[in-house]
C-alpha cells in the first residue's frame, strides 16, 4: 500500500490505467507496470516497452510537470543527453485532478546504484561538463523574461541556506548541520558569483541522470527547470562524480574559487536536506544525499 503524505493525491494502478484507455485508447492493449523507481513527485508506470506514463502525487509536482510541457520542446537537439519526449498530455478527470503525461521511454537505468557502488567513470565528468556548458549557452534572449522557467532554486546561496539556522526544528542527518553550515559559511565568506542568470536544470541528482554501460545518455525530471547563478548547477560534482571525476568537470569548465565554493555549499545543503526528508520515507535519495555531503567534507580535510 502505498503511504500518502499531506497534500497528496492517491494514484492507484487501476486510475493510471483508466486515464490511459479513457484518454489515449491507441495504447489501451498496451501493458501498464507500475516502477518501483518512481521519483519524489510523480508516480511513474512502463506502458509497453517504449513508453513512460508520469503521474503528479500533487499541486506542487504538477506545477513542475506544466513547466516541463512547455519546455522540453525547446530544449530538444540542444543538449548531449537524451531528454524526455512527451507523446500525450493527459487532462485531469472527475477521478483525478491534474494533468499527467505519457513519455517516450530512454532505455537504460538511473545512476544511483553505480554512484552510492563508488565506481563512477571519469568519462562522465565530460557530459557532465557538456550538458552544464549547454544549458549555460542556450540563449534565454529568445525567451521573453517574463515567460522564463521560475523555481526556488538558483538564487542567492543565503537564501538557500535558510533551514539550517532554525534551531528550534533543525535539520537532521548523519552530520551536525553545524558542519553544513561552515562549508555554506566559507563559501559566503569567498564572495559573489557572477550573477548572469542562466538556464539550469537545478537537480542534476543521481537518480535524474540515465546510463548505458559507462556511459551517461539521458537527463530526467526538468520539473525544477529555473534560472539564476551557474554555481547552483555544479551539485553534480559532489552528488555524481568522485574527486577525480570532480577535477576533471572543474578543469573542463574553467571554475572559478568563488563558484566551486558556492557549488560545493549547494551540494551540502541539498545533500543534508535529502536526508531530513526522505530517510523517515525510507526513499532512496537519502543514502545519495548522504553520500554527496561526505563528498563535500572529503574536499575540506580541517572539516573532518
Amino acid at each position: 500500500m502505498t503511504t500518502l503524505f499531506d497534500g497528496e493525491t492517491p494514484v492507484t494502478d487501476d486510475l493510471v490505467r483508466s486515464l490511459v484507455d479513457d484518454q489515449c485508447p491507441r495504447w489501451r492493449a498496451l501493458e501498464l507496470s507500475p516502477m518501483t523507481t518512481s521519483g519524489t513527485e510523480h508516480r511513474t508506470f512502463r506502458l509497453g516497452t517504449d513508453l513512460l506514463v508520469r503521474v503528479p502525487r500533487n499541486d506542487d509536482a504538477e506545477t513542475g510537470l506544466r513547466k516541463e510541457i512547455d519546455w522540453l520542446p525547446r530544449l530538444q537537439g540542444r543538449l548531449p543527453l537524451e531528454i524526455p519526449v512527451i507523446e500525450h498530455v493527459g487532462s485531469p478527470s472527475e477521478d483525478y485532478p491534474h494533468a499527467w503525461t505519457v513519455n517516450r521511454w530512454i532505455a537504460g537505468e538511473d545512476a544511483s546504484a553505480r554512484v552510492l557502488s563508488g565506481e563512477v567513470p571519469l568519462g562522465w565528468a565530460d557530459t557532465v561538463a557538456e550538458t552544464l556548458a549547454a544549458l549555460r549557452s542556450f540563449g534565454l534572449g529568445e525567451v521573453p523574461a517574463e515567460d522564463w522557467p521560475q523555481g526556488s532554486r538558483g538564487g542567492h546561496l543565503r537564501d538557500r541556506a535558510e533551514g539550517l539556522d532554525q534551531p528550534d526544528d533543525a535539520v537532521s542527518g548523519p552530520v551536525a548541520p553545524e558542519r553544513v553550515r561552515a562549508v555554506v559559511d566559507d563559501a559566503l565568506a569567498a564572495g559573489t558569483p557572477d550573477s548572469t542568470p542562466v538556464l539550469l536544470h537545478a537537480d542534476l541528482i543521481p537518480g535524474n541522470l540515465v546510463a548505458r554501460g559507462d556511459e551517461l545518455v539521458g537527463l530526467l525530471d526538468f520539473g525544477t527547470l529555473t534560472t539564476g547563478y551557474a554555481a547552483t548547477d555544479l551539485s553534480p560534482a559532489w552528488w555524481v562524480l568522485d574527486r577525480a571525476g570532480r577535477a576533471r568537470l572543474r578543469s573542463l569548465l574553467e571554475v572559478d574559487d568563488v563558484s566551486w565554493a558556492w557549488g560545493r555549499a549547494f551540494a551540502a545543503i541539498q545533500g543534508h536536506l535529502a536526508h531530513w526528508i526522505y530517510a523517515p520515507r525510507g526513499h532512496a535519495l537519502a543514502p545519495l544525499g548522504d553520500r554527496a555531503v561526505a563528498e563535500v567534507l572529503s574536499d575540506s580535510p580541517e572539516r573532518d
